[in-house]
């Protein structure tokens, strides 16, 4: 997502410099985006972010659709975003505009949900989750920061569930194999966001300013067994088990590794109000939720494209530096 989102960036001749951070080398081919090997989970920001008079701060290293274990998503999330705050805060800073990508799980899948999800929904009701906990705290330092920091614009996107192709999410796991989980007695409502519709949103988000949080999901709702129907699956009723038991019994019979969020999705379901989202923006997702269900139908029966190595972006990065010496 950061990769694709440094593409974008990279067309705006406005924009003078684009870094790029992560601990892991990118996958992408970019042309104008220097790379830095840095973890956020370590106190090394301040120095990156003064040193390279960085004015707008694009956090997308938030753990939002994750099947990582709890504690690497704990230190992501919130020590993570705390370290990253901590760069951009105090005397003398550069930032002018903070954007964080958060996620849809900061609502948690309850059984008394509401049938629309509105911004001020989150947090109303005790987190089922370890996920639904770690982003509302991140949300919670995010809030104390923008009001410490008038100064600096932050927007705060909560992005819906994604089908991931490039990364595995909850449902992608879920429709992978031939036959999908369902709780026997629920068929709940799933809401989805296309992977470019969560780039573009994080773009428009970068090129104005719209300060505030944001639901952002495609249009329209799918009942579980209507997306299985289009999926070509089979669908797999199951007696009801939380936690450990129901991961384990769901990994046993279809072979998905759901994490707790992930069967309360399958369970309950969650469907976001984006009316402030159209109404600030100006702009909706493109890609319906039924029209992002088919683009991974359609994804799943073709052969998969490779992704690319992060040696191409080496290569990219050595013509490019050749380039620049007049070479």
């Amino acid at each position: 997502m950061g990769g694709n989102l440094a593409r974008r960036l990279e067309q705006r001749p406005d924009i003078d410099a684009i870094f790029g951070i992560d601990i892991a080398d990118p996958t992408l081919v970019l042309e104008r985006t220097d790379f830095v090997h840095a973890d956020t989970r370590h106190s090394t920001l301040t120095k990156l972010v003064r040193g390279l008079e960085v004015d707008t701060v694009i956090h997308a290293a938030v753990l939002t659709d994750s099947t990582e274990p709890a504690r690497v998503v704990h230190e992501t999330n919130v020590i993570g975003t705390m370290n990253l705050l901590a760069a951009c805060a105090g005397v003398g800073s550069p930032v002018r505009k903070l954007v964080v990508k958060s996620g849809a799980a900061v609502y948690g899948a309850h059984p008394e949900g509401p049938s629309f999800i509105r911004e001020s929904m989150a947090g109303q009701r005790p987190a089922r989750t370890g996920l639904e906990r770690d982003l509302l705290e991140m949300e919670q330092l995010v809030h104390d920061f923008a009001i410490r920091n008038a100064a600096v614009s932050v927007t705060t996107l909560r992005l819906g569930p994604r089908l991931g192709r490039r990364a595995p999410t909850p449902l992608s796991s879920a429709f992978r194999p031939r036959a999908v989980v369902r709780f026997a007695g629920y068929d709940p409502r799933l809401q989805l966001l296309s992977e470019d519709d969560a780039v573009e949103a994080l773009y428009r988000a970068v090129i104005a300013d719209h300060r505030g949080v944001f639901n952002v999901c495609g249009e329209g709702v799918l009942l579980l067994t209507q997306a299985i129907g289009l999926a070509g699956r089979r669908d797999l009723p199951v007696l009801v088990l939380g936690g450990p038991a129901g991961r384990l019994a769901v990994r046993a019979m279809t072979g998905a590794d759901l994490p707790e969020y992930g069967l309360d999705l399958l369970r309950y379901g969650l469907v976001l109000d984006c009316s402030a989202l159209e109404g600030e923006f100006g702009w909706r997702p493109a890609r319906s939720t039924r029209e992002v269900m088919m683009e991974f139908v359609s994804w799943m029966g073709s052969e998969h494209e490779e992704t690319p190595q992060p040696q191409e972006y080496e290569l990219n990065a050595y013509l490019r530096r050749r380039r620049l010496g007049g070479r």
